[in-house]
Formats: structure tokens, C-alpha cells, sequence
């Protein structure tokens, strides 16, 4: 496949754009990922051996209880 100067250009362009991007996303997940663990720690503090982190590894979440 032969692209045109233009198009390689483009394509660079746009690379750098999702590059941008990416480095911003990865910022916020970096935020959120900090205030999780945060989260996290604050539990296993006030629920001592009851705290079970085993949900979270497989990606669940926390299970809330509907009458609180």
C-alpha cells in the first residue's frame, strides 16, 4: 500500500493526537487508581478482617447493601 505524502502526514498527525490522548486518559486512570486504593485502605481499616479485596481483583465492585 502506497500512501501519498499528504496521507503519511495525516496519518502522523493523527497518531500524535491519540498519543495526546492516551497521556491524558492514563493521567485520569492514575487519579482514580489512587483514590481507590485509598477507598480501599480506609475499609480494610474500619472493617478489619471482614474486608474481603478478592472482588476487586476480578474486577467487581463492592457489594451495597439497598436498605442503608
Amino acid at each position: 500500500m502506497e500512501l501519498t505524502a499528504k496521507e503519511i502526514n495525516d496519518l502522523k498527525k493523527k497518531h500524535n493526537v491519540l498519543m495526546e490522548d492516551g497521556q491524558k486518559l492514563y493521567a485520569q486512570v492514575m487519579i482514580l487508581h489512587e483514590e481507590c486504593l485509598k477507598i480501599q485502605q480506609q475499609l480494610i481499616e474500619a472493617e478489619g478482617n471482614d474486608y474481603d479485596p478478592i472482588p476487586l481483583i476480578f474486577g467487581s465492585g463492592f457489594w451495597i447493601d439497598p436498605d442503608l
